[in-house]
């Protein structure tokens, strides 16, 4: 047994659930929404684009068409990578702590390959089931504004691989905390916690963690804490600006491979260390 044969049954195991169904499906669904609301009018005073019949924008010439629409198609690719943390964290959460169940883990022991490779094998797998619906999302979003609205920018496809790596370097995280609780349960509460409180409450702490104490080593602790972590939100408004063209900043990308690979290493070292 390989790296990629582990690939392969990981991606056959979430398959076989139905909540990565449910994921294609809303994505289906939101796409036929799009190509059923999104519309381009001409008029003397430019192009305006329309949502359901109205007007989200002043008539632009059509050289400015473009901008208008990847504001559009930024604001779509950021409720994208919502439903994916919510859903995708939630399907392939499992992934773990079900390999971590004895006899399941008897057997994958039994087989040659080392405990670090197990464990990348089912990362990888359940990073790529995800990466299957981002790509088969923001392709069929940038086929739809393009048929419907006449724009062609590469950048919302661009985008997608900038989303995979940062739905891998959440998921570092939660291969992290699975290994160490070895329970569904736990991960997904565990990584919730950490998107909707504990992120938002570092990123912004200085408007909150810094007012408890000026200390110099506090706040430096503090700003560890910040630094040992994916940057989620930061890397997502890197994201929309990557779709508008805009100029990105890289640093937040950097600091999250760094902060992914130390939590790979820390379940790799539990898992080792673990006795089945």
């Amino acid at each position: 047994m390989n790296i990629l044969v582990l690939i392969r049954l990981t991606l056959r195991e979430l398959s076989s659930k139905a909540t990565m169904y449910i994921l294609a499906g809303i994505s289906t669904v939101v796409l036929l929404g799009v190509a059923l609301a999104v519309s381009v009018t001409s008029s003397a005073d430019g192009e305006t684009l329309m949502l359901f019949g109205q007007q989200v924008s002043p008539p632009v010439p059509a050289a400015d068409l473009a901008r208008v629409v990847q504001q559009m198609q930024a604001g779509l690719a950021g409720g994208l990578f919502t439903g994916i943390i919510l859903f995708g964290v939630f399907a392939t959460a499992g992934v773990i702590p079900d390999m971590l169940e004895r006899g399941t883990v008897d057997l994958y022991l039994s087989k040659p390959i080392s405990r670090w490779q197990l464990l990348l094998g089912k990362y990888t797998g359940a990073v790529t089931a995800i990466a299957i619906n981002i790509l088969y999302f923001l392709a069929g979003a940038w086929l739809v504004f393009g048929l419907k609205c006449g724009v062609w920018e590469p950048t919302l496809l661009t985008s997608s691989l900038t989303m995979i790596f940062m739905f891998a370097a959440l998921y570092a995280l939660v291969v992290f905390f699975a290994t160490w609780t070895r329970s569904t349960a736990a991960t997904i509460i565990l990584t919730y916690l950490y998107l909707f409180i504990l992120g938002g409450i570092l990123q912004n702490r200085e408007f909150s963690l810094y007012l408890i104490s000026e200390n110099t080593i506090y706040r430096t602790i503090v700003d560890g804490f910040y630094y040992l972590f994916p940057q989620i939100s930061a890397m997502q408004e890197n994201a929309a600006k990557q779709i508008m063209g805009l100029e990105m900043d890289w640093k937040p990308f950097l600091q999250s491979f760094l902060s992914g690979s130390v939590f790979l290493l820390a379940a790799a070292v539990i898992l080792k260390r673990r006795d089945f």
